[in-house]
């Protein structure tokens, strides 16, 4: 008895070793490594944490990416940049993710100075980066110059500075419509710029002080760069009030937005508030830190309570809200980022990254923000392939105010685009299309109280409006009631004169120094503009070559920093008024911030050095002028 029980205890025992191997080899899911990189201790990478979750959470919910004939599960990999408060820890966080946790795909990026790098390990890694984060033109410009090294380079979210400056104006010309119906007010209104110190905002400062006055017809009291780690304004708040400032435009991408709400509030400066705080995009969470005082306080966005740009936009608000208790931030585009690259892989049929930018190029499908997100391709207007695609039809952006509600409670609310003040979009230089952006759930936007007592008061004081602080001058150089030489100037002009090399050259006397030109101090002698951005000219000086040709030329733009430079005219040979002779040409190049630079260029040979006077322009924001440029370059004359 006991045999026949061991034995059928050891066949038992047999067949259950057995059966297990009958079912064959059990599938090892296929893991697709997401890095998420960004400052997580801000809501600039909280949020980019949190929108690729909700992504990865659907996506694998739903089974999956399928690429070829595997299936892959998402897994994100979290990496703290630290890039607010330290630029080289941003770098040192992408090498980790690529080289230790083995990042298949990177997104994420905030701050210029600090993605910069990061987009240097990438490429080095032929890694596929989507930032979601930082709105700088430049970090796009490589892919136009470098294609085979920087086409893994790609941008999901905000679209370049060059067009948040154009929604701020629009944003701006629609307050400024609304301000003069509402008040009764005739004369020009005046904008300070408030601006972070940061290199993102350098270049949409200087626009801004120039599409002021030219686009908007109102003045600039002043531009204001508060530190992007100050912890308060009061100085630069009272600044701006003693300047009889109307409205304050913002440009303020970090965690400065607060203490920028908390002075504006606490001092209750007669000036609204409009422009680019991407803390106030943090719902409830701008209130509660600026104790309610950043109320009427109205940025640019992506999203809006109530807001359905596409079908998307409202069912991914509204699960990111029930999921933090909060509103999503433009950062929170990696959601549109994760979907981005699933379409693309799936496309592809595989990870490697050179396919991977093939289909990318090809994706065309709406997000939770752009009726249409493709990107930009090859001859994209601002030298920026693999960019937001930005206007009517695809990628617009919205503008959001903090108004009281019923129990004085402060509510996000959308307030632009607005249909309402299409001419006033028109007027300022914009597409009629912008006319007919027309997003379900936008309010009319309301005025400061301070401000409306303010212009309430001086609207009853009339007569006069109250006169306009004139701002200092800086000194520059004697004026000139006439060209040295034989060419009549079209313009009233002022001479710069360099004794060191022995060198005079005219420029318009309304031009002021632009020293931030002066990039290379041992060939940058001088440089004037109008005062906001463009056109302007710079001298220069260097070593003399066997001949002027145009390889020389390249070679000598590309010495100081400029990008893909060319001589877009014959170099010819003429006489300046002192008997001089000289070379002239026009010249075309990318300059570090990004932009299509044209020239007209002058150069003289004294001694063993050459002369240039490089007389240039952007015409994105000042059309090239021959007239005007050729006749500052032929104004030089050597001594």
């Amino acid at each position: 008895m006991k045999k026949g029980l061991f034995l059928l205890f050891s066949c038992l025992l047999l067949v259950s070793m057995v059966l297990p191997a009958c079912k064959g080899p059990v599938e090892k899911a296929n893991t697709l490594k997401i890095g998420v990189i960004g400052p997580m201790q801000y809501i600039q990478g909280k949020h980019n944490w949190i929108g690729a979750e909700m992504a990865r959470d659907e996506i694998n919910a739903a089974g999956g990416i399928k690429v070829g004939d595997e299936t892959y599960m998402i897994e994100l990999i979290q990496s703290d940049s630290n890039e607010i408060n330290s630029i080289t820890d941003a770098a040192t966080a992408m090498e980790k993710l690529i080289l230790v946790d083995k990042a298949d795909f990177i997104m994420g990026g905030f701050r210029t100075e600090a993605i910069t790098p990061m987009i240097e390990v990438a490429m080095d890694n032929k890694k596929v980066f989507l930032v979601c984060g930082c709105s700088a033109l430049q970090i796009m410009t490589p892919v136009s110059v470098n294609y085979d090294r920087y086409k893994y380079l790609f941008r999901v979210t905000p679209f370049a500075n060059t067009y948040l400056i154009d929604n701020m104006v629009m944003e701006l010309a629609m307050a400024g419509a609304i301000i003069k119906a509402d008040t009764g007010v005739t004369r020009p209104l005046r904008v300070a710029i408030c601006s972070e110190g940061a290199q993102w905002a350098d270049t949409m400062t200087q626009i801004m002080k120039s599409f002021v006055p030219s686009k908007l017809k109102m003045e600039v009291s002043g531009v204001w760069r508060p530190s992007p780690t100050a912890t308060e304004l009061n100085a630069e708040m009272s600044a701006i009030e003693a300047a009889n400032t109307d409205i304050i435009a913002t440009i303020i991408s970090g965690p400065l937005g607060i203490p920028y709400g908390r002075s504006l509030g606490e001092l209750k400066v007669p000036a609204a508030s409009l422009g680019i705080n991407v803390e106030s995009q943090a719902v409830p969470g701008y209130m509660q830190n600026t104790n309610k005082l950043g109320m009427y306080d109205t940025s640019l966005s992506s999203y809006a309570e109530g807001v359905a740009i596409t079908p998307l936009t409202l069912p991914f608000f509204t699960a990111f809200e029930e999921k933090t208790g909060e509103a999503p931030a433009y950062n929170a585009g990696t959601y549109d980022a994760i979907y981005t690259l699933k379409s693309a892989l799936e496309k592809a049929g595989t990870l490697d990254s050179d396919a991977m930018v093939g289909a990318l190029e090809k994706v065309d499908q709406p997000s939770t923000s752009a009726v249409k997100f493709v990107f930009t391709g090859a001859g994209a207007k601002l030298n920026n392939p693999h960019d937001v695609t930005y206007g009517p039809g695809f990628s617009t952006g919205i503008a959001t105010q903090w108004q009281p509600d019923a129990n004085g409670e402060g509510q996000c609310v959308a307030v632009w685009p607005n249909p309402a003040y299409a001419s006033e979009y028109t007027a300022a230089g914009y597409s009629a299309d912008w006319g007919t952006v027309n997003y379900p759930g936008i309010a009319k936007w309301q005025i400061a109280p301070p401000l409306l007592d303010k212009l309430n008061a001086e609207v009853g004081a009339a007569p006069a409006a109250p006169a306009t602080p004139t701002a200092p001058s800086t000194p520059t150089e004697e004026p000139a009631a006439s060209p040295a030489g034989g060419e009549e100037l079209p313009f009233e002009a002022k001479t710069y004169t360099n004794t060191q090399y022995g060198f005079s050259i005219q420029y318009p006397k309304e031009w002021v120094p632009n020293p931030s030109i002066i990039t290379v101090p041992t060939i940058h002698m001088a440089a004037f503009s109008v005062e906001s951005f463009v056109p302007g000219v710079v001298c220069m000086v260097y070593d003399k070559p066997e001949a002027i040709t145009k390889d020389w030329v390249v070679s000598a733009f590309k010495s100081t920093g400029n990008v893909n430079p060319k001589v877009t005219s014959d170099i010819s040979e003429i006489t300046l008024s002192d008997g001089t002779k000289a070379y002239q040409y026009t010249a075309g190049y990318i300059s570090a911030t990004g932009y299509e630079v044209k020239s007209y260029v002058v150069d003289a040979i004294k001694g063993d050095k050459v002369i240039r006077v490089n007389c240039y322009t952007v015409d994105t924001f000042a059309p090239y002028d021959e007239v005007l440029q050729g006749a500052v370059a032929r104004s030089l004359t050597l001594q």
